[in-house]
């Protein structure tokens, strides 16, 4: 079929990632706090470049000087990291109390 790369879809690997993402959705600590820091990453970086350009937006439109124009597009780029700070912060303590649980 389509979907495999031989000839008997029983005998085939399903491959090292898919192998990892089943396991870690089974419940190891060790790859649970590795998708936890791997979503923190991505979701911070999103916010801060978010908050840089609406920062920086903002910033264009009310401000004509470039000191004033980079201080606003600097205080979203804080407002963004300190978000995503934040939800990764919660997203950690959700972690600890589940692993706490067990």
């Amino acid at each position: 079929s389509g979907k495999f790369f031989c000839h008997h879809a029983e005998s085939c690997s399903l491959g090292p990632a898919r192998e990892l993402m089943a396991t870690a959705k089974t419940g190891l600590p060790e790859l649970k706090v590795a998708e936890t820091w791997d979503s923190c990453i991505e979701n911070t970086i999103r916010k801060l470049a978010y908050g840089t350009l609406g920062g920086g937006l903002i910033a264009v439109i009310l401000f004509r000087g470039v000191a004033a124009r980079s201080a606003v597009a600097g205080l979203g780029a804080g407002v963004g990291i300190g978000m995503g700070y934040t939800e990764c912060k919660h997203e950690f303590e959700l972690v600890d109390k589940a692993a706490a649980a067990k």
